[in-house]
């Protein structure tokens, strides 16, 4: 008997074969990539409980995964993982090879420790780390070549030290909430010309909000929430009517 070519296969098993090479082709599937990451994980079992083999997360743009979010081609584009109660550690090395991976949500959790190495996660478009208890000062330079990278969101942790300057160099930058943190020092210029959304209310800063911040405001419809309870007033070099406050 012939030997069958599992690349072109009757069409009785047209659909395990091709499963198979393409799995061949990437080398590991998606559904593997996926569980080493919810086996970093804490408290994983029960919300990602259905994170298992008897399904593949995507077929087309319809996820099978509690909390992924899929192409029409049946990639994983995104990780909406919130209120779970997750803590652990965010495996970025693992994360890397979803190469269709776009956005992160792990908002509302239980992670903690300093920041992971996100700037591995070049093609990034939105992150959102809020309500979490994260800390410690973030490198300079954490952000670098995250030059997709839209919506940062990082709000309700424990972050110290100043506000990197590497979120300065984000040329596509729209939304960046660090509120109620520990920031200290001074507000950076951000020279983000579609910088629509700026909070850094409820830290330690002190010193004059930057004049980019209200060039944007003349150009653009932007809110700027600087407020803080931490007993260091910011100044301001400009009139507050172009500074919209939120309590």
């Amino acid at each position: 008997m012939a030997p069958i070519n599992l690349c072109f296969p009757s069409h009785l098993t047209l659909v395990v074969i091709f499963f198979l090479c393409v799995v061949t082709a990437s080398g590991v599937s998606e559904s593997e990539i996926l569980l080493k990451i919810k086996a970093s994980l804490g408290n994983a079992d029960v919300p990602l409980r259905n994170w298992n083999v008897s399904a593949v997360p995507c077929n087309g743009n319809t996820s099978f995964w509690v909390g992924v979010i899929c192409t029409n081609e049946g990639k994983v584009w995104g990780l909406q993982l919130e209120n779970m109660s997750l803590s652990g550690i965010i495996d970025i090395d693992t994360l890397v090879e979803l190469q269709n991976l776009r956005t992160i949500s792990i908002m509302n959790n239980r992670f903690e420790g300093p920041i992971p190495n996100i700037k591995k996660l070049s093609a990034l478009k939105n992150l959102y780390l809020s309500n979490n208890s994260f800390s410690g000062q973030i490198p300079d330079d954490a952000f670098n070549e995250m030059v997709w990278l839209k919506k940062l969101y990082m709000s309700y942790n424990k972050f110290t030290g100043p506000i990197p300057s590497s979120l300065t160099k984000l040329p596509k930058l729209t939304e960046l909430m660090l509120n109620d943190n520990q920031f200290q020092g001074r507000i950076p210029d951000f020279p983000q010309n579609e910088l629509q959304l700026v909070n850094v209310s409820n830290n330690q800063l002190d010193g004059p909000i930057p004049p980019s911040l209200g060039k944007i405001m003349n150009s653009t419809l932007v809110s700027v929430h600087a407020r803080t309870n931490h007993h260091h007033p910011l100044n301001h070099q400009h009139p507050p009517s172009w500074v919209r406050y939120i309590g």
